[in-house]
């Protein structure tokens, strides 16, 4: 995996697939939960949108892996605030 790659996709999640236009890609939520990183069932359906945003838009600058796995861990009680790029 070229070093550009893993900049846009560190999780693994990008997939492609073909379309009748040609290939197209999605980010897939059960890559975080296959590496231990979240239970996709025990997030509302606001942070799943917010954590598929961040994982999508991880570029290592302005969305951080910090970001991803800040989100992929929400509780509803957390204890400090956190800042979420979106």
């Amino acid at each position: 995996m070229s070093n550009a790659t893993r900049k846009s996709n560190p999780f693994g999640a990008r997939q492609t697939f073909e379309t009748g236009a040609g290939k197209a890609a999605f980010f897939r939520l059960s890559t975080l939960e296959d590496r231990g990183l979240t239970r996709i069932a025990e997030l509302p359906f606001s942070i799943r949108v917010l954590l598929e945003s961040a994982l999508r838009s991880c570029d290592g600058f302005a969305v951080t892996e910090d970001h991803v796995n800040c989100l992929s861990g929400w509780k509803p009680a957390m204890a400090d605030p956190v800042e979420i790029p979106f």
